[in-house]
């Protein structure tokens, strides 16, 4: 800081000097920092802090569950805060309580003295909750017990229990919730049972009523009845249609519009292939003959004579193979008749309407899915049944707590040292403050009176204002100290020295 004329309100070289003058207070300050904590630490009860480290499974499933299935924390992140609250929380605490008997501990029941048991229990299970710290280790599934007391085994003892008591209500919890579970689907299951029940007693009391028997397999027997007249029916027309066609190659080669060799399957006869074969040859032979001979030639008369032979011994085996392929014609087309007949009678016969099929296949519907339901809730029970003792561990422990060999509280080595630095600190702030306070106070006190009778050397005072005039007076006396004032901010300035 500086005034107007630019000399500084704080003289830090002044500071300086005095921090230096100042030296042995400050060292006394720090001492008296040091011992006050020294004498604190040194007799303060030791707290000591276990901890024990568990690590969770975000994948953990129920036993045989389907892999794409939410796992039983859930969300990592969410599932992690949450099991952290879950440490921590009177479900895992109460069990620790009553378990190490810390109602009788004088450690965390002091404040419980003469209470009621469950109040008392309370206090205790809230100064245990105070005890306890749980965190998470960084971005990792471990998560971290700690418990202070002031016994470096019972802060182990408590840790380790902690964890435990963490397991077992994970355990139980998945226990409870497959009994629950198993408890709602049989609860279900009776609803269910009447329901299948009522819903096919309804589709035996329309069939009853509309006279809809089925068969074996579920089905109608006027429609199985309907199906196997049709089949037949297909058959039948199949048969007629092979029939027609061979009745009809046979009389197109009685007309002579194809010959016996392009028969072929039609008349399937080992007769009639074997006589088509000699008809071949015979041909072959007429045809060769002819064309080296005259047509009065005595070899090929005998040939033409030997195809004409076999001709017509073909034409007579054709002939009665086509009247057996009428027979089969005929008896194709009475067949065919008399299913049409039949299956005209059953849809005459048969009362069945749309309507009543409608309203039958909607009742099967619904006593069908029904019972798909109480068939899928059923074997669910069934497997909660088998596996509701069977639990998988959501957690593990993989570092127990270990008695602490050094107290986690207080920090002897690092309170001393910090008192010391403290203490420093504290003296060299009150020095400078004194010295500060010093300096503004002469800078902005009032200027001592001088008496007329003695006058002693003085400094110049100097006071900023606008530059006047100055006047002198001297006398012819003998020399004294003088001193001189200059004053400022007024036009009118009067100067002198008394007279002696």
């Amino acid at each position: 800081m500086e005034n107007r004329n630019g000399e500084g309100l704080i003289d830090p070289w002044a500071i300086a000097r005095k921090l230096y003058q100042r030296l042995p207070l400050i060292a006394l300050i720090a001492a008296v920092a040091v011992g006050l904590t020294a004498a604190y630490v040194f007799t303060a009860a030791p707290v000591y802090t276990a901890w024990t480290r568990i690590v969770v499974d975000p994948a953990s499933r129920k036993p045989f569950e389907d892999k794409n299935a939410p796992s039983l924390l859930g969300s990592e992140v969410l599932g992690l805060d949450t099991q952290l609250l879950i440490v921590s929380s009177a479900a895992v605490l109460e069990p620790v309580v009553a378990e190490l008997k810390l109602t009788e501990d004088p450690e965390f029941a002091k404040e419980a003295a003469g209470d009621a048991p469950e109040r008392r229990a309370a206090k205790v299970m809230a100064a245990l909750a105070k005890a306890v710290t749980v965190s998470r280790e960084g971005a990792t599934y471990i998560i971290s017990i700690g418990v202070k007391s002031e016994s470096a085994q019972k802060s182990a003892d408590l840790s380790q229990a902690i964890a435990k008591s963490y397991l077992r209500e994970q355990q139980q919890f998945q226990l409870n919730s497959s009994q629950q579970l198993a408890e709602q689907i049989d609860s279900r299951l009776v609803g269910l049972r009447e329901r299948v029940r009522e819903t096919e007693e309804k589709v035996q009391k329309f069939r009853a009523e509309k006279r809809l028997q089925s068969a074996v397999d579920g089905s109608l027997l006027v429609g199985q009845e309907l199906g196997g007249l049709n089949a037949q029916l297909v058959e039948a027309r199949s048969a007629l249609a092979t029939a027609t066609a061979a009745s009809e190659e046979i009389q197109r080669y009685f007309q002579r519009e194809i010959e016996p060799t392009a028969l072929g399957e039609v008349v399937n006869s080992p007769r009639v292939t074997q006589l088509l074969q000699e008809y071949s040859r015979a041909v072959r032979s007429e045809a060769s003959l002819a064309s080296g001979l005259l047509p009065q030639h005595p070899s090929l008369l005998r040939a033409k004579a030997e195809v004409a032979r076999i001709s017509s011994l073909v034409r007579a085996e054709i002939q009665s193979i086509g009247e057996g392929k009428k027979v089969e014609l005929d008896v194709a087309q009475q067949r065919v008749a008399n299913l049409e007949r039949q299956m005209e009678t059953v849809r005459s016969s048969s009362n069945v309407g749309e309507e009543d099929l409608i309203m039958l296949r909607e009742l099967e519907t619904e006593a069908k899915s029904t019972r798909a339901v109480y068939e899928n809730v059923l074997g669910r029970a069934k497997e909660v049944a088998n596996l509701e003792q069977i639990t998988m561990p959501v957690a593990r422990i993989i570092s127990p707590a270990q008695p602490p060999e050094d107290p986690s509280w207080p920090r002897k080595k690092v309170l001393v040292a910090l008192a010391g630095v403290v203490g420093v600190a504290l003296g060299v702030f009150l020095v400078v403050v004194l010295e500060v306070w010093r300096q503004l106070r002469a800078r902005y006190s009032p200027a001592p009176v001088v008496s007329e009778s003695k006058v002693e050397p003085v400094e110049t005072v100097v006071v900023e204002a606008a530059p006047v005039e100055t006047v002198q007076v001297t006398e012819t006396v003998q020399p004294v100290p003088r001193r001189r004032i200059v004053y400022t901010g007024s036009p009118k300035i009067s100067t002198g020295y008394p007279k002696r």
